[in-house]
Parts: structure tokens; sequence; C-alpha cells
């Protein structure tokens, strides 16, 4: 518990300035890229069929060939609950000359902020990971992903860690447009978000927002300009090279909020101390690894 022992700067008039943790935050990035849902049950949990096989050429009065979809996995999100309080004395609350305890109050909503961008961006952080797996058995970012129909598993990674580069974006784009249902048969995946760490921005910005190509003397129109929306998030840390395209309209990247968070405030009968408490409940992950597209991005071998 914070008592006037440990905060006396704050209890004489006097100081020029307290500076308290206000250093400017920018909007939330998550809800730009994930698909934001609700819950109002302890767990939630997705599962997808396969549709069917292409039709087949039919002799006349010869009988009709049936065709069964698939089951695919279950993936089930379980909403977690993240809390943090702080206490403090009623006579440090009173006397304290420049409302800084009072404002703490507001300041755990910061603190939920932050861990929120923290547990959305661990989806990327870990897209490489093999101890975080998907409903496949793989990461998200893998380059053999199993098929339900036992065919030809699939890749969604760049197994060269191929840099961000004009022709590398081409690459992960193409290779975009390649995916596969779990039949083989062609879904049109067209991304139309580039995730990265900050380091990128400039990088990105360039290939993107440039009026001609990047990184040429030839007067090229920029065949990118206008096709994606760069995404420079500070929270994407384990890995300051990577970076995934997105299908916004087919990626299965979930957030589900079961509480928002919550503030509550409370003081103890006997003591006066002052209590504030913060408490959200949610999950995220994915549910499929189609519509996402990434590369490490070091130049490295990668086999996921």
């Amino acid at each position: 518990m914070l008592t006037r022992s440990q905060a006396r700067d704050l209890l004489e008039p006097g100081l020029r300035e307290v500076y308290d943790d206000a250093f400017q935050e920018e909007a939330l990035v998550y809800p730009r890229i994930f698909n934001m849902l609700t819950s109002d049950k302890q767990d939630e949990t997705d599962t997808g069929f396969t549709g069917f096989k292409l039709h087949i050429v039919k002799t006349e009065n010869a009988s009709l060939e049936y065709d069964d979809p698939i089951q695919m996995y279950d993936v089930t999100y379980v909403h977690d609950e993240y809390a943090l309080g702080f206490k403090v004395s009623e006579v440090l609350w009173e006397d304290d000359q420049y409302n800084v305890i009072k404002r703490k109050a507001a300041q755990l909503g910061r603190s939920a902020r932050r861990t929120q961008e923290v547990s959305a961006a661990n989806v990327f952080n870990d897209a490489f990971t093999s101890t975080v797996l998907g409903g496949d058995g793989e990461e998200l970012c893998a380059t053999g992903h199993p098929r339900s129909d036992a065919g030809t598993s699939q890749s969604n990674a760049s197994s060269t860690g191929i840099t961000l580069t004009d022709t590398n974006l081409e690459t992960g784009r193409l290779a975009s447009r390649q995916q596969l249902d779990d039949r083989g048969l062609i879904i049109q995946v067209m991304p139309d978000l580039l995730v990265i760490p900050v380091d990128l921005e400039k990088q990105a910005e360039t290939l993107i927002g440039s009026s001609l190509r990047s990184g040429t003397a030839d007067n090229d129109l920029n065949f990118y300009r206008g096709k994606f929306q760069v995404v420079a998030w500070e929270y994407i840390t384990t890995n300051n090279t990577v970076w995934f395209l997105i299908d916004k309209s087919q990626h299965k990247l979930n957030w589900f909020w079961r509480i928002r968070n919550q503030f509550k405030n409370d003081s103890a009968f006997d003591t006066g101390a002052l209590l504030f408490k913060s408490r959200m409940r949610y999950s995220v992950g994915f549910s499929d690894w189609r519509g996402v597209w990434g590369s490490k991005g070091d130049g490295g071998a990668y086999s996921g």
C-alpha cells in the first residue's frame, strides 16, 4: 500500500512539475487487425468443414457421384481474466498537493490498454514459434500446414525468410493469392494489410506509398500504391524484421471480449485505505491460418 512515507514529495507545494506516466498514447492498433467479437460464455470454440471437390463430367444416364464434406479441427478460445489494483492510505489521498494519487485510478486504464496490445501482438510475435500452435498442430505461419483430405500440405511462410523489398513483397502477395482450402481448391485470398514492426515502417511506406516504383530509376508505375494498408506496431518485438500480409476479409484472427475493462473502488473501514481495481476478460488467437502469410525477414532458412 502506498503511504505518505513513500510519496513525501507530493505532500509539500513548490515542485515545478510532477510527471506521472503522462506519455502520449496512440489509438489501439489490434482492433485494426483482428475480428472483434463478444462472448457470453466461459469459452468459445470454432470448428471448420471443407467444401466440396470440383464437379466431374457425368455421362448420360449415369449415376450421380456424391461427395462428403470433411470436418476440420476445433480451436477453443478460453477467456482469461486480467486484473490489477492499487491501494493508498487515506491520509496520503487527502494530503497529496498535486493530485497525482487521484490520477492513478485512471492510469489503471492505461495499463489495461497496454496489456491488450501485448496480448494481441503476441499472436504475431509467436507466429513462427513451435510451442504456440494452431488447431492443425502448426504455427500460425508454417511451411507444412496439413490438409484435412490428406492432400499436399501447404505453406503460408517464407522458407528462406525473405526480407521486405519490392520483389519479395510480390513473392508474398502471389503466395497469398495461391492459398487453397482443405480440398485443394483456390479460395482467392486478396491481401490488403501489411503488418510490420516499427523498424520496417519507413521501408514499407516507401514501397506502398511512392507514386513510382521504389528502388529503381525507371519511371514504372508503383503497382502496390493503394493496395495495402500499412500497420506498424510497436508491440511486435520478438523480431524486428518480420512482416505479414493479411486479407482482412478472410483471415481468422479473432479477439473475444467476455468482460470489457471494468473499474471498481472501495475503502477499508478499519484502516481507511482506498482500494482501486481494474479487471477484464478476453481471449485472442487464430482459428485458421488462411488469409495470413508471413516471413521472418531475416534471410535465414525456416521450416515450421
